[in-house]
């Protein structure tokens, strides 16, 4: 072997046992990141490849790779732990994630950091106009798709369901996305639940055949200390005509799609990568990538955060004009 190849062999078994012992970020080989997305046909896959691609093509020296996951809760878990640098997830399980409460009670991930909005998830709990279902409390007996445990749509099906008492009296069956409304067109459900974007996808696909129904969400929840107890939900209203069979508008929940990272990512880096998906043509390219985009500006960047941004991704919000509130400085 070579003197300098020796030489090469040695510094890199030294970079690794320092990373190993300092349990800090050593850095990805050759410049490589990873980005959680969600399952393969989810809107975090979808925002996760479009991130990647932007940033491998704009951001010297950088090549951001996707990996599909079983979504946000996961997500939140495996960046914590260092299993992948960057991640999407829904606000709530970013704020439960850091905070150790809900569905990481006793295990706080405060290795976390927020990025910024990438867009808002609206609420979907779709049945047929035909199915005699008016109200959540209809639901009870039936069997309703509700995503797979580790999702973000599971849990915030648990959360919202839970919080009208009908979690645990319905029939909940782990289908997600264009599955659940195949099983909602062949009768295998009679609802399904998911968060996503607006216009969502699946519910169009159901929509195909038969005219659709969505409940009302806040309404019932508002008259509950729901949003209290999740002030990252907001209100959204679907507008009528919005899907085939909808006569009226449905008011339902809001919810920011975040991205966020681990606190042990260079601040250079991450600011590098904030300033480029979030530039003119980041905005442009991400639109192309999904309409949701049009929510992912500077202006509306901190919507959701409420946990510390990470350094880099604090600085450049500063840096154009952005006040960050107390809980999403970075510490």
């Amino acid at each position: 072997m070579k003197p300098w190849s020796r030489a090469r062999v040695w510094l890199g078994a030294c970079a690794i046992l320092l990373a190993v012992s300092s349990g800090s970020w050593a850095g990805p080989a050759g410049g490589r990141l990873t980005i959680l997305g969600g399952p393969a046909a989810g809107i975090f896959n979808v925002f996760a490849t479009g991130l990647a691609t932007f940033l491998s093509r704009h951001v010297p020296g950088v090549e951001v790779t996707v990996a599909a996951t079983g979504g946000s809760v996961e997500n939140v878990r495996r960046v914590n732990a260092l299993d992948g640098e960057m991640a999407v997830a829904f606000a709530s399980d970013v704020h439960e994630g850091y905070h150790g409460v809900g569905a990481f009670q006793g295990s706080p991930q405060r290795n976390i950091r927020a990025i910024g909005l990438l867009f808002v998830g609206v609420g979907h709990l779709v049945t047929y106009k035909d199915s005699g279902i008016r109200s959540v409390a209809d639901l009870a007996g039936k069997r309703v798709a509700v995503g797979s445990p580790g999702s973000g749509t599971f849990a915030n099906a648990e959360r919202i369901l839970g919080e009208l008492g009908v979690w645990d009296r319905i029939q909940r069956v782990p289908l997600l996305g264009s599955a659940a409304a195949a099983a909602l067109r062949d009768g295998r459900v009679e609802a399904f639940y998911y968060t996503g974007p607006y216009p969502d996808r699946a519910t169009i696909e159901a929509a195909i055949t038969k005219e659709v129904q969505l409940l009302d969400l806040y309404g019932p929840l508002s008259r509950t200390d729901f949003f209290r107890k999740y002030p990252y939900f907001t209100r959204y209203v679907v507008p009528a005509r919005g899907y085939n069979g909808l006569t009226e508008a449905v008011t339902t929940v809001g919810l920011p799609g975040l991205w966020f990272t681990h606190k042990d990512v260079p601040a250079d880096l991450v600011r590098r990568l904030v300033a480029a998906a979030y530039s003119r043509e980041g905005h442009a390219h991400m639109l192309q990538v999904h309409g949701a985009s049009a929510d992912m500006t500077s202006r509306r960047a901190l919507l959701g955060v409420s946990i510390p941004l990470h350094p880099g991704a604090e600085a450049h919000w500063r840096s154009v004009g952005l006040e960050i509130p107390e809980a999403a400085r970075s510490r």
